[in-house]
């Protein structure tokens, strides 16, 4: 894909020029390669991901390096990408205390600072850019293309999905799972026709089985008008919990339609509300869901009062 060979190429050059810099500039340099990552869509969806699936804790190990040694990154790699990225974060938060190069001492024991500092890109950075390199390869950058099928459901097809659903209410639901699971193939997702049994039952969308990193999804509509309200999506989000629970993962998605004719708005403690997507995190695990408008008649965003919105909070389908 060439959006993607063209974002790797975006990345690499960013990291070089990081390289490049000196101590003067170094982190001012840093902030704006943050602001990269941070901004671009589909390195930003790579990023949350890693935050949630990634056990290790940046705070916890922060606070058992030694201030007269090396610091110790874990074996595995994800967990290594997620703590350079809590530094890398850290060193803007904080960097009037703890900016780069104050970082780079657990890394280089040159004298110099701009030699310094380099050793820190290559000990730091490039773990990360490693990384995201990777994930770009995959092509499979799930919570993207989500959000991204969300986007063009709400911007060209929401008459043509809530028509498929209103045809036949009684396999709607059904309808709209398949217009996602062919959206998923389409983005690189190798066979989310693959539904095998779990112990719990079948799974929505689990892909990618022959990986180490199985994918777990659930599919709901929100219709209160028949009796597909909170209830409805609560039992989704505890079924998409039991199959992350069978398959020992740690993220998974609820994706839900909502066919109602006001927006729907999931609140959540771990999401503000200026943060997409809202996630549940229960049990250890981390849950992302992802409300899609497809009702036609739905009030425009331009329009939308806060009181038009059907707001449901996260406990809500974590208890009952």
């Amino acid at each position: 894909m060439l959006y993607l060979r063209n974002l790797r190429v975006r990345l690499q050059e960013r990291r070089d020029r990081l390289y490049r810099t000196d101590s003067i500039t170094y982190d001012a340099e840093l902030q704006y390669f943050l602001q990269f990552l941070e901004k671009n869509t589909y390195i930003r969806s790579l990023l949350t991901e890693l935050n949630e699936n990634t056990l290790v804790a940046f705070e916890q190990w922060i606070s058992e390096l030694s201030f007269d040694g090396k610091a110790q990154f874990p074996g595995n790699e994800e967990e290594r990408a997620k703590l350079c990225y809590g530094i890398l974060r850290h060193c803007i938060v904080e960097r009037h205390t703890h900016n780069a190069l104050a970082w780079a001492r657990y890394f280089s024991h040159k004298s110099d600072s701009d030699l310094k500092l380099r050793d820190f890109t290559e000990a730091v950075v490039d773990p990360l850019i490693n990384f995201l390199h990777d994930r770009i390869d995959d092509e499979g950058n799930v919570l993207y293309l989500i959000e991204r099928f969300k986007l063009k459901a709400e911007w060209f097809r929401r008459r043509k999905l809530y028509s498929l659903y209103q045809n036949d209410t009684s396999v709607g639901e059904a309808s709209l799972d398949q217009e996602l699971r062919a959206s998923l193939f389409e983005g690189g997702i190798d066979y989310p026709f693959s539904q095998p049994s779990s112990p719990s039952g079948r799974a929505d969308i689990i892909a990618l089985l022959d990986t180490d990193d199985p994918l777990v999804l659930e599919v709901k509509v929100f219709d209160p008008n028949l009796s597909k309200g909170k209830s409805h999506l609560r039992q989704g989000f505890h079924q998409v919990l039991r199959y992350a629970n069978d398959y020992n993962q740690s993220l998974g998605y609820l994706v839900i339609f909502n066919c109602s004719d006001r927006p729907l708005v999931i609140s959540s403690e771990e999401a503000s509300g200026a943060e997409f997507p809202p996630r549940i995190t229960y049990g250890g695990k981390t849950f992302f869901v992802i409300p899609i408008d497809i009702n036609p008649e739905i009030v425009s965003a331009s329009k939308e009062k806060p009181a038009s919105r059907q707001v449901i909070d996260s406990s809500e389908l974590v208890d009952g």
